[in-house]
């Protein structure tokens, strides 16, 4: 499991991320009972709700729990209630409300009670999506075709942290969502607008519960993980486990065991039994890293967790139903692996609903300038340091660069600048890079067998042969993270031919 990258909920907390709910009817709580520890000081909470049965059924269910509110029928009253009242800890805001609508509603009642965490409840005219909701900062969303009292209260029980643990999880769940929002993708390139236009569109259609595969392509360090986050994060799952995998990092004989959990005695080292990632991510999100990894023999009990939503461990006899939204991405052209034979072709149209593409650093033009500045700033604010500013020769070599690491390696350019060198101006020099003459080599697939037209630019001074074999095989190793056998299957060849190639260009360790 040391390779497995899990979401820090999970990693810090072996409990369940919320408060699950009742299988059977609402839990009532009263203090005094043998499970109310917890509400003996009941919290400050706001109920802002138009008269009406709903906001006495509220009202009613947040008593029982221990969390008797305050009310206010309208967002004038709603106002005046969040500047007087003490130890204010959070707001329900029910929709619809009769003087104001759901966004103008959120942005006054936020103005008067600054920081204090709010739900929403209900949708009105103006705000139909959770996703709406989530943009102006709700906690969390219900609407009223799934207002359980089970549901309100657990979600209600989650925002205030009032069982054993939650606020521990809660304050996890802070350092992670801020850097997940939509905003935490720098860039303005038509490119990258197109990547979080489809996937924003598709998390507020998906708001009541959908679950839809989405795939994410693009080359290695492009930030797919991050759009898979903030596609969590920003959704209405965002109060679930985020659970994270690189398939690539497991080893093909622990991959299904990972994934899918095992029983006591499955294997030898199995002494106990042990739930699988896919029942970990229950009611969020799943994240499959480097799809394309996933042995062969094992994508036919892939493809019947995806579309039954149905687990059996390893070595066990009961199914389980789990209830996961898949995320997955790769940098491998799974078209083509399909008409290889090395990846089932009914799971790659199960994966392909769905389908963005993370553009490479070098196409996305003035965004690499942008996004120097942002981590400039960002690893100055982290390790305490004056602020910098970058140079225009900086700037220059920056959108020059063909940064075959893409976004992961200029974050690393710039942290190791701001971690060595001295100077206030961050400039060329200071790029542990060297710039290769202009080569741009391209492909583009022109018919259904796979053919592909290779377009290649070389500066007009010219370029030996040597130089463009180098820069391909430096380019193969960064998009295959220096995994020299991996490097080996994208360039077709064998690595005994690459390993002889790099050691002539003085490539690799």
């Amino acid at each position: 499991m040391s390779n497995v990258q899990v979401d820090r909920d999970r990693k810090h907390h072996a409990g369940p991320q919320v408060a699950p709910a009742p299988k059977s009817g609402p839990e009532v709580i009263r203090p005094g009972s043998e499970n109310a520890d917890f509400a003996t000081d009941p919290a400050g909470v706001l109920l802002v709700s138009a008269p009406g049965e709903r906001a006495g059924q509220l009202t009613a269910a947040l008593a029982r729990r221990g969390y008797p509110p305050s009310t206010a029928s309208s967002v004038e009253e709603a106002e005046q209630l969040a500047t007087t009242l003490g130890a204010l800890q959070l707001i329900i805001i029910a929709l619809p409300l009769p003087d104001a609508r759901g966004r103008n509603a959120i942005e006054r009642i936020k103005a008067s009670a600054e920081g204090v965490p709010f739900i929403v409840v209900g949708v009105d005219e103006d705000l139909r999506f959770a996703a709406d909701a989530f943009d102006l900062g709700a906690q969390d969303h219900l609407t009223d075709r799934t207002l359980a009292t089970s549901d309100f209260l657990a979600t209600v029980g989650a925002t205030l942290g009032s069982r054993r643990g939650d606020r521990h999880l809660s304050y996890l769940r802070s350092r992670e969502a801020p850097g997940a929002g939509w905003q935490a993708i720098v860039g303005e390139s038509d490119a990258l607008a197109r990547v979080v236009a489809i996937l924003r569109q598709v998390s507020a259609r998906s708001h009541s519960g959908g679950a839809p595969t989405i795939l994410v392509l693009g080359e290695t360090g492009t930030g797919k993980g991050l759009v898979a986050k903030c596609f969590h994060y920003q959704g209405a799952r965002r109060n679930r486990p985020f659970v994270e995998v690189n398939c690539a990092a497991l080893p093909p004989s622990l991959m299904e065991g990972e994934l899918f959990g095992h029983e006591r005695g499955a294997f030898t080292d199995a002494k106990t039994a042990r739930a699988g990632l896919f029942e970990t991510a229950d009611g969020g999100t799943l994240f499959l890293d480097e799809i394309g990894a996933v042995p062969l023999d094992l994508q036919a009990k892939l493809l019947t967790a995806l579309e039954e939503k149905r687990i059996r461990r390893v070595g066990g006899s009961k199914v389980t139903q789990v209830d996961v939204q898949i995320v997955t991405a790769t940098h491998e052209d799974l078209r083509r692996r399909v008409k290889a034979g090395t990846f089932r072709e009914d799971l790659f149209h199960r994966l392909n609903v769905v389908t963005v593409t993370m553009p490479a650093l070098r196409e996305r033009g003035q965004d690499v300038v942008l996004l120097a500045e942002f981590f400039l700033n960002a690893f100055c604010r982290e390790y305490a340091m004056p602020a910098r500013r970058l140079d225009e020769s900086a700037k220059a070599f920056l959108t020059s660069y063909h940064w075959p690491g893409n976004v992961r390696e200029l974050r690393n350019q710039i942290e190791r600048i701001v971690l060595l060198e001295n100077d206030d101006v961050v400039l060329r020099e200071h790029f542990g890079v060297v710039s290769p003459p202009s080569i741009r080599v391209s492909a583009r697939v022109e018919d259904d067998e796979g053919a592909a037209t290779l377009k290649v630019s070389i500066p007009p001074t010219g370029i030996s042969l040597e130089a463009l074999e180098r820069e391909v095989l430096r380019e193969a190793l960064a998009r295959c993270e220096g995994n020299v056998s991996r490097a080996a299957r994208f360039l077709s060849i064998s690595r005994q031919t690459l390993m002889y190639r790099l050691k002539k260009y003085k490539l690799g360790d």
